[in-house]
């Protein structure tokens, strides 16, 4: 008794056993289920064409077959086939050719001879010496209706037709085809949406690094009261931040000769040694405006300096401070890890922080120089109050984190803490953002961020932040917008302009000279018009004074406020031009001040760096004044 011969297109499994009875009791149902099974599996998309191409040629008898592909940009069919040991793309414009021609119907065609069809361009057959005959066309559809590819079997053997079972074959293909295509676009995408997110933890982190860096300076160098103390205080953090065998400051004397601190790791302290000539690193870094590096210098001129000739690597950079070049910062030997002895090269991570770090660096020894002609109380005076400004900046939304978090501490109910916990969630955020403001400020430039921001929601927390600010006030708040659609703009940001604009209502009233109303109020009026978003900031207080008007938007411009940074109004202008739109002034009819917004309803893309003014405060020029 001879024994059946097994097809090889199936697997020795129980899935490839029912799929070959099912291949033997029907060749064409068994390929179906074939392909389906395959289909199932995560397989590329190029081995997705080459399997329906094979499946369409054998199920339908065709010589040729090819499977489109749409084009991201809907303007091209593509599918690439092997031809030898290469593979060849193809490319169609929707609308030309039969294949075309149905990408921009969507309607299937059924040629008996394509020569006597006008849709038909026979540039390929006359390329190849190929000669077309019959020819089956069908769309690949999404769950949509919208076609995102087309199907493509040429020449049914032996000179006949493609017949109706055909086409319902091939439907039936392209039906299981299309699943996979959608499948594998969304695969794709969710890995591309990975590796985003991986890129901007990375990027986050490197962020917190640079942060914490510039906050340990700030922090430890703040307590220091002499440049010589601050100076080696800073090559204490630095070496923590970025591990290396010695980070060296060299400062500009008034003689024209550098005062150079070394931190030498393992030795315990810093040392300070006059250099009336410099040279090596320092000496190159004096005359060039980039990043110097050890391996740019002459052998000869590295012989000269005795701690350069047992460097393995070393990065140095001048520190300017409004052009002024006030001395150059060095590193030498990059250890791999903070514990360990073996040496590295500087990557570029460490030569982009030491570059933030030499800015950071140079206005720190500016401050310390300036300190030191100017009446030192009086500076001390006035970083404390620009640090009270920054905290102050951050209680508010720390506050009602505070709240909310009690509030998740008293409920059971799972939905309502998580309605709490997404809050908390808002208001670290905003944290967060200000962080980023801050680290802006310090490298001089600022970025907004574009999100589709829902403006019922925007108005829910809103109206939280402005009830949080006039807390414990007798002054009555409205927030409303008669638009809760999408926008596009920062949420973050937009929030901060709230905060600002509240705030210093809050104070203008609270603390002005004249009698103040009965009945003070603030209210925030959000509209829609013409795809632009007017925001009016409304309060009945005493308005910005005539003379003050004029300059109330400018940088550090405030008035009639002792612990005002005049940074405020600033910001929000600047938040208006970054959105497409404007800021001005009105007087409230009655009496008080009206802040006008417009911006655009969707910002089409995030705008250039914004040179210049990050707000830190919060609080300006709106008192006794009115504009």
């Amino acid at each position: 008794m001879s024994k059946r011969r097994r097809n090889p297109m199936f697997e020795m499994t129980q899935t490839g056993e029912f799929l070959r009875r099912s291949f033997d009791q029907d060749p064409r149902l068994g390929t179906v289920l074939h392909i389906a099974n395959k289909l199932s599996a995560q397989i590329t998309q190029i081995e997705l064409l080459e399997l329906i191409i094979k499946a369409l040629s054998d199920l339908l008898d065709a010589e040729r077959s090819t499977l489109f592909l749409v084009s991201n940009d809907g303007e091209h069919l593509w599918s690439e086939v092997a031809e030898g040991d290469e593979r060849i793309q193809i490319k169609v414009k929707v609308g030309e050719g039969l294949a075309g021609w149905v990408a921009q119907t969507g309607r299937s065609i059924n040629v008996k001879d394509a020569y006597l069809d006008p849709r038909f361009d026979r540039r390929w057959d006359d390329k190849s010496g190929f000669r077309t005959a019959s020819v089956l066309c069908q769309p690949l559809r999404n769950r949509e209706g919208q076609v995102i590819g087309v199907a493509q079997a040429i020449n049914k053997a032996e000179g006949a037709y493609f017949t109706i079972d055909d086409e319902i074959m091939m439907r039936t293909i392209m039906a299981l085809a299309a699943i996979s295509v959608v499948n594998g676009n969304l695969y794709r995408s969710l890995l591309a949406r990975n590796l985003e997110l991986r890129e901007a933890k990375l990027e986050l982190q490197e962020r917190i690094r640079e942060i914490d860096l510039l906050y340990a300076i700030e922090r430890e160098v703040a307590q220091e009261d002499s440049l010589d103390a601050a100076v080696n205080t800073l090559l204490i953090v630095l070496m923590t931040a970025l591990p290396c065998g010695v980070v060296q400051l060299s400062l500009k004397a008034e003689d024209g000769a550098f005062i150079c601190h070394s931190y030498q790791r393992g030795k315990g302290e810093v040392t300070i040694l006059r250099d009336d000539r410099p040279h090596g690193l320092i000496r190159q870094a004096l005359k060039s405006p980039d990043i110097v590096e050890l391996d740019q210098l002459d052998p000869a001129e590295i012989a000269q300096e005795s701690i350069l000739k047992l460097a393995d690597s070393g990065v140095a950079v001048g520190l300017r401070n409004r052009g002024e070049l006030l001395g150059v910062l060095c590193v030498l030997d990059r250890n791999l890890a903070e514990s360990s002895a073996v040496i590295g090269r500087f990557d570029d991570d460490d030569i982009k922080l030491l570059e933030l770090v030499s800015r950071q660096s140079a206005r720190v020894v500016a401050r310390f120089k300036a300190r030191e002609q100017a009446d030192r109380e009086s500076r001390l005076a006035s970083l404390g109050g620009a640090i009270s400004s920054i905290l102050h900046d951050f209680r508010t939304p720390m506050t009602i984190a505070s709240g909310y978090v009690q509030m998740m501490s008293n409920t059971d109910d799972p939905q309502r803490r998580s309605q709490l916990a997404s809050t908390v969630l808002k208001q670290l955020e905003r944290v967060t953002a200000m962080s980023r403001d801050v680290l802006g400020f310090a490298r001089g430039s600022q970025s907004i961020f574009v999100q589709r921001v829902h403006m019922n929601d925007f108005i829910e927390e809103a109206q939280e932040l402005v009830k949080q600010i006039f807390a414990k006030t007798k002054v009555t708040t409205s927030v409303s917008s008669s638009f809760l659609g999408m926008g596009r703009f920062d949420r973050l940001k937009a929030m901060r302009v709230v905060q600002n604009m509240a705030r210093n209502a809050r104070d203008a009233m609270l603390n002005a000279d004249q009698p103040r109303p009965s009945s003070a109020s603030f209210d925030l009026k959000i509209s829609e018009a013409s795809n632009r978003l007017q925001w009016r900031f409304i309060d009945n207080g005493p308005g910005v004074s005539p003379e003050f008007r004029h300059r109330m938007f400018d940088a550090f411009a405030t008035q009639g406020k002792k612990d005002g940074t005049g940074l405020g109004l600033a910001m929000v202008r600047r938040f208006t031009d970054a959105h497409g739109g404007s800021v001005w002034y009105e007087d409230t009819p009655g009496g008080g001040a009206t802040f006008v917004l417009d911006i655009a309803l969707h910002t089409l893309a995030p705008s250039e760096s914004l040179q210049g003014i990050t707000d830190t405060s919060g609080s300006d020029g709106h008192k006794a004044s009115k504009n």
